[in-house]
């Protein structure tokens, strides 16, 4: 009995003793727990510390290149105030008539204004009233102070040559050539924005995240402009040939025959991101269907000059809406028979890379660190790695007829099974129409676009306006949805970079080799974009 008991009081002290030791371990593995979280706090501390020091640093050389930017603009500002115009200096200063003494350069730009001379000739005219010594505007000296300047005609256009060549200098390297010496359907980007009267030593905004423009928006922050850089002729034309595709010019006479002069409409249908309203504004500002204006029976929002907002049956939305819906905005009281729909198409990496910035009414899960999302990697949650994301696109319009409605809410959301199907299947149904349609390129909008807006204006029967007009800004706006749009110098500079197509969009391999297998290679080759 004594050897049990004693049996039991060893078998309960090395019970003790075991659980003081796994006591013992826990604390043991308890403190360095909490050595390796503290000595993580510290890391992270540290991490965020540096990250805050970053932060505070780009804040700090931002707010000093705002500052530099500021004082260039005052001095700037300055400099233009002490030195005007070279020309302006040069010329004159005072010149008297009918015993009035006023500015020469108000001469000038009175000639230029009522007379419809060219400065040149203003600047000519007006010589003969400058108060300026003649021996300054003649080599063989003469006159007195003060004196109406006798000035002949030779030595007058040799000191305007050198007024001219003055003036042309202070816009180097932009300089302006004379519109008789302009091709004026060269591809060439400089001579292309001389044509629009964009000046690229100015720089452009970048067109950005809809959300980021907003924000900008909502803090009157000044968004800054980068330098262009202008692409290269021979870079455009290797991503975009060297002349305008259009779609569907065999089809024109057939849309006249079908088709009274004063009921011919012409208007955008696109996908979202494709340029519908900067076609809509060229065709408003260069094209007239003067057949229909002479009627004067039709008031604004019935298209007078020929040209619609968009489609009546909803711009954005498949061939196949075409006579079974109305567009709540330009669609109600339109024949859609007598439209002749102009369908814009971009550039497929472009136009993923735009829908990324602006998605409008496609929706699918992307992450800011990949897009366009073809395959799925590790940003997209929800998905498998290597599974391709699927996009619901919502197309809304009025409902025309007694055919049942797909939806109660007047809402269709049509599934494709990646951003790259949304482009190959509209487009395809597009282009497989039978009824009269022209389908035109993005891009020849800016380096084609009179030759392109001539060529779609003569195929509705319209007449162009004598001076052809470009738009300058963003034509969607910088408001709304249209926020962080870019303007013309941007997307001359944009789409015309070969290098941020083909390498800076499609940046995931899997991404890549799932556009160049899937890619529609018909409608690439149809429409002239360089492969991948």
């Amino acid at each position: 009995q004594q050897a049990q008991v004693q049996q039991q009081q060893a078998h309960v002290q090395a019970q003790q003793q075991a659980h003081v030791q796994a006591q013992q371990q826990a604390q043991v593995q308890a403190q360095q727990q909490a050595q390796v979280q503290q000595q993580q706090a510290h890391v992270q501390a540290q991490q965020q510390a540096q990250v805050q020091a970053q932060q505070q640093a780009q804040v700090q050389q931002q707010q000093q290149q705002q500052q530099q930017q500021h004082q260039q603009r005052d001095n700037g500002n300055n400099n233009k105030q002490k030195q005007p115009w070279s020309w302006k200096q040069e010329f004159c200063g005072t010149c008297r008539f009918r015993d009035e003494e006023f500015n020469c350069n108000h001469r000038v730009e009175w000639v230029m204004k009522n007379k419809g001379k060219t400065e040149d000739e203003a600047m000519l005219e007006s010589l003969k009233y400058c108060l300026k010594k003649q021996d300054e505007h003649n080599d063989n000296g003469g006159g007195g102070n003060n004196a109406a300047a006798s000035v002949s005609l030779k030595s007058s256009n040799n000191w305007l040559d050198t007024i001219k060549q003055q003036k042309d200098n202070q816009h180097a390297p932009f300089k302006l050539l004379p519109k008789s010496q302009w091709d004026k359907y060269s591809m060439d980007p400089l001579q292309v924005l001389q044509r629009a009267g964009v000046d690229p030593n100015e720089g452009f905004v970048p067109s950005m995240r809809m959300m980021e423009a907003r924000k900008a928006l909502r803090a009157n922050i000044e968004l800054e402009k980068q330098q262009a850089q202008l692409p290269s002729l021979t870079e455009i034309q290797s991503l975009y040939g060297t002349k305008p595709h259009i779609l569907g010019l065999d089809r024109c006479q057939a849309y006249r025959d079908a088709v009274d002069p004063e009921f011919r409409l012409i208007g955008p249908a696109g996908l979202f991101n494709s340029a519908t309203n900067l076609l809509a504004q060229l065709l408003k500002m260069n094209c007239i269907n003067n057949a229909r204006l002479k009627t004067k029976k039709y008031r604004p929002r019935d298209a007078p000059s020929g040209v619609k907002i968009q489609a009546p049956w909803g711009k954005h939305n498949p061939v196949f809406w075409r006579l079974h819906h109305e567009a709540k905005v330009g669609g109600a009281g339109t024949k859609q028979e007598d439209f002749l729909p102009i369908v814009m198409i971009k550039d497929p990496l472009t136009w993923m890379a735009s829908m990324c910035r602006h998605s409008y009414e496609a929706r699918w899960r992307h992450h800011p660190e990949h897009c366009p999302n073809l395959v799925a990697n590790r940003f997209d949650k929800g998905k498998e790695v290597g599974e391709s994301i699927p996009v619901f696109v919502k197309f809304a319009t009025q409902h025309i007829g007694d055919e049942p409605i797909p939806d109660p809410k007047n809402r269709t959301f049509i599934h494709y099974d990646s951003l790259l199907e949304l482009w190959n299947r509209w487009y395809t149904e597009w282009t497989a129409a039978e009824f009269p349609r022209l389908m035109v390129r993005f891009e020849d909008l800016l380096f084609h676009a009179e030759e392109t807006i001539s060529q779609i204006c003569d195929c509705a029967g319209g007449q162009m306006r004598p001076r052809f007009r470009y738009v300058e800004d963003s034509a969607k706006g910088d408001t709304g949805p249209h926020a962080g749009s870019a303007g013309f110098l941007a997307s001359l500079v944009t789409y015309g970079n070969s290098t941020k197509r083909m390498k800076d969009i499609l940046t995931d391999v899997a991404d890549y080799e799932f556009a160049k297998e899937n890619l529609d290679e018909k409608l690439m080759k149809d429409f002239g974009y360089a492969p991948l």
